[in-house]
């Protein structure tokens, strides 16, 4: 029995793979690596980059800002919460010192269950999601909008895309805009089912 549990929890971590930003569109740029610094006036331009960040994170109740597909902008406040298993990416546009917008989207290999944009969530994700490696705007009060709402920003996702219109101007609170994307593991096609096959034959030859 033992033998056959360890078989069926190996088969099931088998299963799972390293979701990644697979395209980018418009203004954006897709950085292989993760930056070092992600804070303000250390990664600027009129371009908004985006990396992958953590894998195979497991949370049994992360408050983000959106879950339900579709498109959102203006003052009302978005959050909800979301539990389960989560790959995490980002996408940071910080046009300082100039003022600015952008425009594009990211798509990934897998499904997007939540996002994040509101700087108090960033802040409080950047521990179990954040890039390892990189310094991000943690505390930062002007790192993104605040109040959970969007103001002129506008986000849209639906399956595995997200598409963007973010901007810092003059008179705003926030000096950059950045986005949080959490998508479901990716399963491995083959690995899993070479697992799943040992796991039952296993079994097969525990009941002779």
């Amino acid at each position: 029995m033992k033998t056959l549990a360890s078989l069926t929890a190996l088969s099931l971590v088998a299963a799972a793979s390293n979701a990644a930003i697979t395209g980018n569109t418009g203004m954006t740029t897709y950085l292989a690596t993760p930056p070092v610094n992600a804070q303000q006036f250390a990664l600027t331009g009129i371009t908004a980059y985006c990396w992958n960040e953590q894998t195979n994170v497991n949370s049994s109740a992360t408050v983000v800002n959106l879950t339900a597909p579709g498109t959102y902008t203006g003052p009302g406040a978005n959050v909800g919460v979301v539990s389960g298993l989560f790959e995490s990416h980002f996408i940071h546009f910080d046009p300082s010192p100039t003022p600015g917008g952008v425009g594009g989207s990211v798509s990934f290999s897998a499904a997007i269950r939540a996002v994040i944009y509101d700087e108090n969530l960033l802040t409080i994700s950047d521990g179990p999601f954040g890039a390892g490696g990189t310094t991000y705007a943690t505390g930062n009060p002007f790192r993104s909008t605040n109040g959970n709402a969007l103001g002129g920003n506008v986000i849209t996702f639906a399956g595995n895309t997200i598409n963007f219109q973010l901007g810092v101007f003059p008179g705003q609170l926030n000096r950059m805009v950045e986005i949080r994307v959490l998508t479901d593991v990716v399963p491995t096609p083959g690995t899993g089912a070479l697992a799943l096959a040992g796991t039952l034959l296993a079994a097969r030859r525990r009941r002779a």
